[in-house]
Order: C-alpha cells, then structure tokens, then sequence
C-alpha cells in the first residue's frame, strides 16, 4: 500500500515548485537585528530562486533568536559545545524531482534548513544503541537547540522559537529539507495538528493545492523520517556525511569521541561532472546486504504525549510560547494519545529480553 501511495504522490507533484515565492522571502532572521550573545555577530539568512532551475538557501547558521550561552569549560549547565559560526549554502531543485523509493538513510549533519536560518539535525545523538535525543537535557537552550560536536547550532526536533503556531490556524512553512521539499508546521489546512500517524513514513503528505509536503510534529519523526525527493550533486551538503547510521547501524558511534565514518561505507556519490544532476544512492541494496544487526528492533506502543503549543487566535504570545520556567499559560497545549515506537533489546539466545527503552523511531524500521 505505501509503495503504492509513493507511486501516486510522484504523479501528483512531480510538476510542483519546491519553494514558493512567498516561502523562498519566509527564510530571514526571527528577530531583526538580534546578537547572538556566544559570537557577537548577527544571524543572517535569506532564500532566492537563480531562475536557473535551482533555489538557493544560505545562513551563517548564527540563530536569530533568543539563545543559550554555551560554553564548553561550564561543567554545571551540561553544554559541552561552544557556538560557532556555520555558513551554509543549500541548492534545490527549482522543481522538484520524486524519487521511485524513499532514501531511508538519513545522512549526518544538517538534513534541512529553518526559515529562522538555524540547521536541523537528525534526532539521533552520536552514542551507541541508538538513544533518543532527551528533551530534558540541559544541553538544550530555551529554543530547544545546542551545538554539535563541530559547534554549529541547530534543532534536534521542534523549536518553539521558528514560529508560534496559532490553535486553530494552518501553519506556514517552518523549514526546508535537504531534497527540496517544504517542512510545514504542525497544523493543517483543517486547523488540527498532526501527529506521525497523519503522514506517510517520511513524514510528509499531500495538501489540498496538490504539493507534498513533511510537517514538522511532536512524535517522530519530527521534521522527516526519510526523504522523497532527489538531492542535488551541488547540494552543498558533502559526500562522506550520506552513510546508514541510526536506526540501521550504530558501528560507528563510540561511548567518547566523534562517530567514526570510517567504519560505515558512504550510500550515495554526487555525479562529479555536473552539479545538477540528482545523487545517486544505494541504500536499499546497502540496507539488504548489512552484515550487522542492530540489537534492538522498536515496536509501536499507546502513549500519551504533549502536543506542540499553540498561541490562542486573537491573542498576543510574543516571540515564542515558551519560557525558561516552561509554557506560558497564555498558550494552548493539547494532550493525545498515539502510537509510539519503544526501543526494545532483542530477545538472547537465552530468551532473556533486557529493558525497554522509550525512543523515537521512524517507522520504517519495522520493516528490517
């Protein structure tokens, strides 16, 4: 049924534009003239369409926002990182191209680009086991970012500092992934906010003006969960950062230090005589023949979440629905329950089931 439906969303929006007019001019700072206080410089970011078959995202990757100070010497806050400088210039294809099968692995570092300029990341953390990111984790600003082991800020999952969704309206667009695809907020045309269980495995769906589109949620995958679109050769993105790591492969990952790529073989080459040309990957050839074997396999179990918060319509909630001491109680936040995918050890030759660990999962990893 899902090859199916990705069958029938290539023939619907493969005459669509990947980024509007109204969505390329979306792409600027949060707050007009805001110093980041860790650098002292300002956020810059801005979107533009080359006419010449692609569009262009480019950012400093300075958050434009209000942000945590983080220094790697403070061993009370938990912020290992400093915040550093990320320029980054992302090319997509002015038209969309949909790939024949998703591209289940998602490569490392930045997956997509926020209309605040700040870099989204996979939700994976660098460790072994394949961990969820904690929310509640110090390292984590105001903002719900941090910086990476290479310093550039970015989100893991939602942040409430984008944009503020108002309850009962359609949200606009909240990012960009690396395949040219919007990211929308979590609220559809009908004024209900989604969940993963409205959307597709890669966390996307059709809209009422015929365009696919991922919608950023409060479950996973967050932002996405695999991509649909083809990526161009000149992305911006490199190479060595498209390898099966989490939820296929955790190899790489060791309990101290960066995760060593050497161990993973690349899934994807970028055609070396023109830029325009989509990437070519193999990552469900490289998916069958995997020789390791993740120890835990996830399966989806009722939970109860909280959904993202949202600005009641006439009112006035400022920059962002939340505080340092939580959400304003001015802001709307619906409780739901869903199908949440739990981290669970493969069963020993002993029969021996170890502990289930709570972890977000995008679905496709039922299938291996």
């Amino acid at each position: 049924m899902r090859n199916l439906t990705i069958i029938l969303l290539y023939c619907v929006i493969s005459a669509s534009v990947s980024l509007t007019r109204e969505e390329l001019a979306a792409f600027q700072p949060r707050i007009q003239g805001y110093i980041d206080p860790n650098t002292g410089k300002e956020a810059v970011v801005y979107a533009w369409d080359s006419l010449l078959g692609y569009q262009v995202i480019r950012t400093n990757g300075i958050p434009s926002h209000q942000v945590g100070m983080f220094d790697e010497n403070d061993e009370i806050v938990q912020r290992p990182y400093e915040l550093q400088e990320a320029i980054t210039e992302l090319r997509i294809f002015s038209d969309p191209i949909m790939r024949d099968k998703p591209l289940r692995c998602m490569p490392m570092n930045f997956v997509g680009i926020a209309t605040s300029g700040t870099l989204i990341y996979s939700w994976f953390p660098l460790t072994p086991g394949c961990l969820d990111i904690r929310k509640e984790s110090k390292e984590f600003d105001v903002c719900s970012g941090h910086p990476s082991p290479s310093h550039h800020y970015h989100y893991n999952f939602y942040s409430p500092c984008v944009q503020i969704p108002v309850c009962g309206k359609p949200s606009p667009i909240y990012s960009v992934a690396i395949d040219g695809i919007p990211i929308y907020g979590p609220i559809s045309e009908d004024g209900v906010q989604l969940t993963s269980q409205d959307l597709d495995e890669c966390g996307g769906r059709v809209g009422r003006d015929g365009r696919y589109k991922y919608h950023v949620t409060a479950d996973p995958p967050f932002f996405m969960g695999c991509f649909m679109g083809e990526i161009r050769s000149d992305s911006g993105k490199s190479v060595e950062d498209f390898v099966c790591s989490c939820p296929y492969d955790d190899s790489m990952f060791s309990s101290t230090g960066p995760p060593n790529l050497s161990r993973t073989p690349t899934v994807c080459s970028s055609s070396p005589s023109n830029g325009s040309e989509p990437m070519s990957c193999w990552d469900e050839m490289y998916l069958r023949e995997l020789p390791y074997q993740i120890p835990y396999k996830w399966e989806h179990q009722d939970k109860e979440i909280v959904l993202i918060a949202c600005c009641p319509q006439g009112s006035d909630c400022g920059n962002s629905c939340k505080t340092e001491d939580g959400n304003k109680l001015l802001c709307f936040q619906e409780r739901k329950t869903v199908k949440y995918l739990t981290r669970i050890a493969k069963t020993s030759e002993s029969g021996t089931v170890r502990a289930a660990f709570s972890v977000l999962v995008f679905s496709l990893v039922l299938g291996l």
